[in-house]
């Protein structure tokens, strides 16, 4: 089954590179970055937070990936968030909207987050055919970043099961059934407490561990071998050389991921 997927699971790949960052159902604002609006198509959406963790006591802000002119220094143990990532002549960059500059990624740690979590334990979750009700009883619903996290984000008022669109739910270690929403009006990525909506004061289960390592599991295209592609070789030809690396990279990621969760499912 899972051959016979990959042709197409690598056409929508193909779409979603050569598409560049891509909205749910309202508009991810994007940067005024030169760098950025030059290379948009090249960009992947990353939409997590970091923390400063360079060699010499500070990572270096940049207008753009590789420019040898620095704004200024972020000192390490300083937090900000990355919205866009691309990969520039090997190296991975970040791009922070509140900094408006670009930073090394290897050179940040990733903070503990949904994704963080679903990687420790995407093989206990299960597609949620429930109706919320409790939250439709409840008139609201208090937002979590994860099951189990030390403290809560806000609260929705008025959230009923029309609106709750839960994709995955997950029991935590005390029976506690929880949800996972990829959107609710304009909010993306939250857990919600199905067994107890409203409760502010559910025991930190899951405390968030130090920051940790960065490691891409999404396919990029180098842009710097675009840029620099010789003057008889036609720029676009090095793009659908770059894309078919992107999509043999994403499908081997993808193999693994099936492959776990397929195994998982198993035992």
């Amino acid at each position: 089954m899972l051959k016979r997927r990959l042709p197409a699971l690598a056409i929508v790949l193909y779409f979603i590179l050569l598409s560049g960052p891509v909205a749910y159902a309202d508009i991810i604002y994007e940067p005024e970055n030169d760098f950025y609006v030059k290379h948009r198509s090249f960009m992947v959406y990353l939409n997590r937070s970091f923390t400063a963790n360079g060699e010499s006591g500070n990572v270096a802000l940049k207008t753009s990936p590789g420019s040898d002119s620095e704004m200024y220094p972020l000192r390490n143990g300083s937090t900000t968030h990355i919205q866009y990532s691309c990969l520039y002549n090997g190296e991975y960059w970040g791009y922070s909207p509140e900094l408006s500059g670009w930073l090394k990624l290897d050179q940040m740690l990733v903070l503990y987050d949904y994704v963080s979590f679903d990687e420790d334990h995407f093989d206990e979750f299960y597609a949620y055919k429930g109706d919320c009700e409790k939250i439709t009883e409840s008139g609201g619903a208090i937002v979590w970043p994860w099951p189990g996290a030390k403290a809560p984000l806000w609260t929705f008022e008025g959230l009923d099961a029309d609106h709750c669109n839960i994709s995955t739910a997950y029991i935590d270690s005390e029976g506690r059934e929880w949800g996972f929403s990829e959107y609710i009006y304009a909010n993306r990525n939250i857990w919600i407490c199905l067994s107890d909506p409203l409760n502010r004061s559910l025991p930190a289960l899951t405390p968030a561990p130090e920051p940790a390592v960065w490691v891409s599991e999404t396919a990029y295209v180098n842009i710097a071998a675009v840029e620099n592609a010789p003057d008889n070789v036609s720029p676009t030809l090095i793009v659908i050389i770059a894309l078919v690396a992107a999509i043999v990279a994403a499908t081997v990621i993808l193999i693994r991921v099936f492959w776990k969760r397929n195994k998982a499912s198993s035992e």
